[in-house]
């Protein structure tokens, strides 16, 4: 029976590994296509997740598996990454394909943007490299920058501030607050503060992709807004993943009646 014991640390061994590779599995970016609402609706194609991070040397994996044409062209970054022959890459809208996988390898840290060869701009993909032993960087709740992800119009009417904001797969499931602040002098009341709260919303479980909010003005907001015929409105956005820190914008937005 002892002679048995080494055979059976080897073969637990031999389960152990599979799991182990497993755990060091690159991301992967995957090509999706969404039906759109309506009878004239276009299908909404787009790469899930938008954006993913790695160190230097890292490899993503790339696929469509679908029967909708797709493929990848390198847009911007510190130098293009060496991908597999079956993912395919060209410097132009020129080659596509379908129920295709492969890697593509990043050497130098930076900031990777590539768009399908088919679908251009509207399947927009980021890879996030990090220098070799550093920990890959946090990715942001928004898809895209702050300027790109939050829609605010700066003029309303109304009594409602409306707008929206785009998240990335890293903000899905997180928390959006909106906040609303007018100063106290254009609310006619004294006080220590410089702004005080006029309206406020929370939204939890947030999806991935746009979601829109409507904050209405509170009583006073709505009787300042009558009275002086415009109100101006520090708009704070904040968008809080399930992993990671929060990102606040703000914004100035003036109401009309």
């Amino acid at each position: 029976m002892r002679a048995l014991r080494p055979l059976a640390v080897l073969a637990g061994l031999a389960v152990a590994l599979p799991a182990l590779a497993a755990s060091g599995a690159s991301p992967a970016i995957e090509a999706v296509n969404k039906p759109g609402s309506g009878p004239y609706a276009e299908e909404h194609h787009a790469w899930s997740p938008s954006a993913v991070s790695v160190v230097a040397g890292g490899a993503v994996t790339i696929r469509n598996p679908s029967e909708i044409p797709h493929g990848v062209q390198w847009v911007s970054g510190p130098s293009t990454p060496t991908c597999s022959s079956s993912v395919p890459v060209a410097t132009s809208a020129t080659r596509f394909g379908t129920k295709w996988s492969g890697t593509c390898t990043f050497t130098q840290p930076g900031t990777y943007t590539f768009y399908c060869t088919v679908h251009g701009a509207e399947m927009t993909g980021t890879v996030t490299v990090a220098a070799a032993g550093a920990a890959p960087p946090v990715a942001s709740p928004l898809a895209g920058s702050a300027s790109e992800a939050l829609k605010l119009a700066p003029s309303q009417h109304g009594k409602t501030v409306r707008g929206s904001v785009a998240i990335s797969s890293a903000g899905a499931g997180g928390r959006l607050q909106v906040e609303l602040l007018a100063s106290t002098a254009s609310l006619a009341r004294a006080g220590s503060a410089a702004q005080a709260r006029v309206g406020r919303t929370v939204r939890a479980s947030l999806p991935e992709g746009k979601v829109s909010f409507a904050v209405p003005l509170n009583a006073r907001a709505k009787r300042a807004l009558h009275r002086h015929g415009r109100l101006r409105l520090s708009v704070k956005v904040i968008v809080t993943p399930l992993s990671g820190p929060a990102v606040a914008i703000t914004r100035h937005v003036v109401m009309h009646p």
